[in-house]
């Protein structure tokens, strides 16, 4: 998995951009914006001015693929993006699977709860 920090570097040099001239966009210094994605505490209203600011959506810090820009046109909207068939497919079978895990999980803590009244 490519590793957060790696992700922005690599748009803002599609984009032209610096790490100071994003630090500087968002009102922190490059050193502040370093930290906070080092010790992993980039708070979500960052997070979301770092996405309107590289033009990509939001959900794209949480996926292991690579960053792309969806527009570099300011009137272009950033945030859709289509999800092709085979990740909905993707999506749709790892949904499947965490429900199954989930009824799982519920019939494991019947079974341990009716153990439980069993010694009361």
């Amino acid at each position: 998995m490519v590793e957060f920090k790696e992700k922005i570097t690599e748009i803002l040099k599609q984009l032209n951009y610096s790490f100071d001239e994003l630090a500087e966009h968002l009102g922190m210094s490059s050193d502040q914006l370093n930290q906070a994605i080092n010790d992993k505490k980039v708070e979500l209203r960052t997070l979301e001015f770092i996405s309107k600011e590289l033009r990509i959506p939001l959900y794209s810090f949480f996926r292991n693929d690579k960053f792309v820009p969806v527009s570099t046109s300011p009137e272009a909207p950033f945030y859709v993006s289509e999800i092709n068939n085979n990740e909905m497919d993707n999506l749709k079978n790892e949904n499947l699977q965490l429900k199954k895990e989930i009824e799982v999980l519920k019939q494991a803590l019947i079974n341990c709860e009716s153990k439980i009244k069993q010694y009361l």
